[in-house]
């Protein structure tokens, strides 16, 4: 590759944004999330999907500390937001609910309520939500996730490194005769 490809290529590279899926779909299909328990029987309900989804934490009757975890990787950099809503049949503090930003928890909630969420993420990061119980017994945490949105690739991006990567190996052919 000459040097004018490699510089168009990084400029294009550099300015690359991102655009915004709204609900689970696309890249954030649920088929794209991975459901892990430790010392719970959590599952997860994607029937309302795209719109919303729902994780429920464990109740394996353990009395030991589980969690429930519904994770993904970020498609590119910028801002998830969404909004929650955790209930539980046990009492606060014994099952709570929050995300997850590379193997971080942020706690939100261990009582029933709602609200909005946002972080950021680069692309690759790893998140997701967690429900998770300290004693497996008198009723799970569920929370559902809806208005859920995070960042992909914006299109042009990817089309304009096509062009650019073409355009260069045709500067090149075209030096070379």
């Amino acid at each position: 590759m000459t040097v004018t490809t490699v510089s168009l290529t990084l400029a294009a590279a550099s300015g690359a944004s991102a655009a915004t899926v709204f609900g689970f779909q696309d890249a954030y299909d649920p088929i794209n999330w991975t459901l892990t328990n430790n010392n719970a029987d959590g599952f997860v309900n994607t029937g309302g999907a795209p719109a919303s989804i729902s994780l429920t934490g464990g109740n394996n009757g353990s009395g030991g500390f589980g969690t429930t975890d519904y994770t993904t990787t970020a498609a590119a950099a910028g801002t998830v937001t969404f909004d929650w809503n955790y209930s539980s049949a046990d009492s606060p503090p014994w099952d709570g609910f929050g995300y997850l930003l590379n193997g971080s928890f942020s706690f939100l909630t261990d009582s029933p309520s709602n609200g909005t969420s946002t972080f950021n993420v680069l692309a690759g990061d790893s998140f997701g939500f967690r429900v998770y119980t300290l004693d497996n017994i008198f009723g799970p945490g569920s929370v559902t996730i809806s208005n859920f949105s995070a960042p992909i690739p914006e299109p042009s991006t990817v089309l304009s490194l096509l062009v650019l990567g073409g355009l260069g190996a045709g500067l090149k052919y075209l030096k070379r005769n």
